[in-house]
């Protein structure tokens, strides 16, 4: 080892030390060293800088690595290295993560300049990255999880207070019938449906329908009716709840199909994937099956022009009732 090289290596020694401390970095006893090599063992610990290295039961987020230093270090050869940990937390230090880090090692390594700092400050910042990653991804699933343990009860539990509701019903009263749920990428949708003979009856049944606490948490109720008159003028009207077209384009689909003296809403809980248009299909196919299994739906001409208006969006649109 040159003077400069071994100079070099003992200012480098001493900056990191008074750094990072004894306890963290410090050279290896005397009978552990050979004639090529400098051998240190570093120990870093990101237990203070991770949002969730605090909680109990996980493991410590640190890994222990050993550097070599070669006699010609740092004027023509880097440091080699060794990481001896196998996990860092819950993280595992597998050839993947490794190949990565002696990457950007080598890349860091300019001769003539001493570089361990840089490789720890680096190897720190990539750590915890990979850390945060890790929670990111487990927090996604257990939101996916969530989901669709929400999707699943929301049948079953939108039955039974259906049942109760109805019950509850005096004879002179609009009966709410609800069809199938109709789920598309993680959104369920579901249409219900009462005869309605004036605008009072059908302000009593979408306030009955919203009494129920699952109806009232869907992303959005979209409304539309038609009611026929005794001077034979059609009462009609809509309303998106927030999902923009939708409730024109739903009371389109009543116009088309003939459908009279009806209110239609259809229940949307967002499953947290967009849906683009295909949602309008969605809401107008869970309708149109409601009307059709309750006699709504007049002949079959009105049932293929409805098909034909779903399957082309263009068509399907029509202008907002002023």
């Amino acid at each position: 080892m040159n003077d400069e090289n071994q100079s070099l290596q003992q200012e480098e020694f001493l900056a990191l030390t008074s750094i990072f401390g004894t306890d963290s970095f410090k050279a290896n006893n005397i009978d552990e060293l050979t004639e090529e090599f400098q051998s240190y063992t570093f120990k870093l610990s990101l237990e203070n800088e991770s949002a969730y290295s605090s909680q109990s039961n996980r493991s410590e987020n640190s890994l222990t690595l050993q550097f070599y230093l070669p006699q010609d270090y740092p004027s023509s050869s880097q440091p080699t290295y060794e990481i001896t940990s196998l996990y860092c937390g819950t993280l595992k230090i597998d050839d993947k993560l490794r190949n990565e880090i002696d990457e950007k090692f080598e890349e860091l390594f300019v001769p003539g300049q001493v570089v361990l700092f840089e490789w720890i400050e680096f190897l720190r910042e990539f750590m915890q990255q990979k850390l945060e990653q890790q929670l990111d991804k487990k927090v996604q699933e257990e939101i996916k999880e969530k989901l669709m343990l929400e999707d699943e009860i929301i049948t079953e539990e939108y039955e039974e207070q259906k049942l109760r509701d109805e019950s509850n019903q005096i004879a002179d009263f609009p009966i709410i019938k609800s069809g199938e749920p109709l789920e598309h990428k993680k959104s369920v949708f579901m249409a219900h449906l009462a005869s309605v003979q004036n605008v009072q009856e059908v302000q009593i049944v979408r306030n009955t329908l919203l009494s129920n606490k699952k109806v009232a948490k869907a992303t959005h109720n979209i409304m539309a009716y038609r009611i026929v008159q005794d001077n034979g003028v059609i009462l009609q009207d809509n309303d998106d709840d927030g999902e923009t077209a939708a409730g024109s384009r739903l009371l389109h689909l009543l116009q088309i199909l003939d459908a009279k003296n009806v209110i239609v809403i259809v229940s949307r809980w967002y499953g947290g994937i967009k849906l683009g248009p295909d949602r309008f299909k969605d809401i107008n196919n869970c309708a149109r099956d409601l009307l059709d299994k309750y006699g709504y739906i007049q002949n079959n001409n009105s049932i293929d022009q409805s098909a034909r208006i779903l399957s082309n969006d263009k068509n399907g649109r029509t202008k907002k009732k002023k």
